[in-house]
């Protein structure tokens, strides 16, 4: 028989101190475990994304991150410089708009013409219609168009705009905007401030108080309207009464197309600052704002453009009580004419639209004092000025919108530097909207590609019209420069 195994003194020490380090790894790895178990939050508890981030705004690319609405995006997609996968919130609002307005509704949906690719970016959420663009959805792009300019990433417009360099095959591995050698020569100074705007005409018609409506998808429509009466007599017993009818018309909307189409070299996007990319989108809609609204006092109408105010059959004309060969001055008693003329027709009187010399002119006109025509006497507008107080644009009590989009070009005789000035119930003018913009980009094309440069191209569609043209008043043919 063998001797047992016996165990020494040393053996024992080892293996105890064996168990103690182990014991010790277990105990620092639970207390690790507990620690972030702390730091967890209960369940249900929302994150902080949730409880402070903006509105209606959704994860975009990174399932961890949040972004608005990235107009550079739209333009990184549509000139190729980045794929749709990095544009997702982009082309889902493209997506949904066109399903909206062209999807579900058959041959009466919005189509657009054209080869490649094509935008429909949000313009104004309140000239969606309320029945073909749900209001959650119109709520949702409000917001992500907010938390899309007040979130822009700066760093991030960059990499589009390098992106878009690449897109054009230029090798931007050998070139630097750090090195003056390598292509850092051609980058404005870091000092650079901002963009001084143009000085761009006011808008007239909506500041006057006329109605924006929104188009249906099919870009047409049309309102009922009563054009006269019925007629009352008075018979005697036992006689007929006379039959009447009530006429009645129609106002139709019809949308017309007004673009506009930058051509922009590609240098202006490689070297250029972010802000590029805002004064092209800012500069394309403020300009079909203002040739929407320009069109609506002046258009001479037809199948592509609205008709001008000044041009509407039915609208009143009076002229000034002081006529002459050359141009008709201003008078202070026709602006009570005009409002008559207004209020004789059963409108109602809101506001006048001139430019601003006419209405200062107006103000300079005084009453006689001594003798007929010395001019001396108390101004006849805006009676009581006080010293540091700002003129009021009102006139004869009603407010006046003033804007250089009111033609200073008209001519009489020799005078070719007239204007006019427009007057009515401006709340009866309609002006419909197609809710979006239609952006597209391309850098094909033969002049395109050999001049090396992007073309870029927005489409409003939009028509004006009159509910009633008697409620609106003209007066032409005014020097205001004597």
């Amino acid at each position: 028989m063998s001797a047992p195994a016996t165990t020494t003194l040393k053996e024992v020490a080892e293996a105890t101190q064996k168990n103690s380090a182990a014991l010790e790894t277990v105990t620092k790895t639970l207390g690790d475990v507990v620690t972030k178990l702390k730091s967890m939050p209960a369940p249900g508890t929302p994150s902080k994304d949730a409880v402070l981030g903006a509105p209606w705004a959704r994860h975009g690319e990174d399932a961890m991150s949040s972004r608005g609405f990235s107009f550079m995006k739209m333009l990184g997609v549509l000139t190729g410089a980045i794929g749709p996968e990095h544009a997702k919130i982009e082309t889902d609002i493209h997506a949904r708009l066109h399903k909206c307005y062209a999807g579900d509704l058959g041959k009466d949906g919005y189509e657009y013409a054209g080869r490649g690719l094509k935008f429909l970016a949000p313009l104004a959420t309140s000239y969606m219609h309320e029945d073909v663009v749900p209001t959650n959805f119109r709520r949702e792009m409000k917001g992500l168009v907010t938390h899309g300019v007040g979130g822009a990433d700066q760093d991030e417009m960059a990499w589009i705009r390098r992106q878009q360099y690449k897109a054009l095959g230029y090798g931007q591995k050998d070139m630097s905007w750090l090195s003056e050698l390598r292509g850092g020569a051609l980058v404005a100074p870091p000092e650079m401030g901002e963009l001084i705007e143009l000085l761009r005409n006011k808008e007239a018609l909506v500041n006057a108080g006329a109605r924006t409506v929104p188009l249906p998808p099919q870009g047409r429509m049309k309102y009922p309207r009563q054009t006269t009466a019925s007629l009352t007599y008075w018979v005697g017993e036992n006689l007929p009464i006379t039959a009447s009818d009530i006429g009645t018309g129609e106002v139709t909307l019809q949308a017309k197309k007004l673009a506009v189409m930058i051509k922009a070299p590609n240098e202006l996007i490689r070297f250029a600052s972010p802000a590029a990319e805002a004064l092209m989108r800012d500069d394309m809609t403020k300009s079909l704002a203002l040739g929407l609204d320009l069109a609506g006092l002046e258009g001479l109408g037809g199948d592509t453009r609205p008709l001008g105010v000044i041009y509407q059959n039915g609208i009143q004309t009076v002229s000034s009580s002081s006529q002459g060969a050359d141009g008709d001055a201003l008078v202070g008693k026709d602006i009570y004419r005009m409002v008559a003329a207004v209020e004789e027709a059963n409108a109602e009187f809101e506001g006048w639209i001139m430019r601003p010399k006419t209405l200062y002119r107006y103000y300079q006109l005084r009453a006689d004092a001594v003798a007929q025509g010395d001019g001396q006497g108390v101004w006849l507008f805006n009676l009581i000025r006080e010293a540091g107080d700002g003129v009021k644009p009102m006139l004869a009590g009603y407010p006046v919108t003033k804007s250089t989009q009111v033609s200073g070009t008209q001519t009489k005789g020799a005078g070719t530097n007239l204007t006019y000035i427009l007057g009515g119930m401006w709340s009866d003018m309609l002006i419909g909207m197609f809710g979006a913009i239609e952006f597209a980009a391309t850098t094909m094309g033969d002049t395109a590609f050999t001049n090396d440069q992007t073309w870029v191209r927005g489409i409003l569609s939009a028509d004006i019209a009159l509910r009633h043209p008697a409620a609106f008043v003209y007066c032409p043919q005014l020097n205001v420069n004597g």
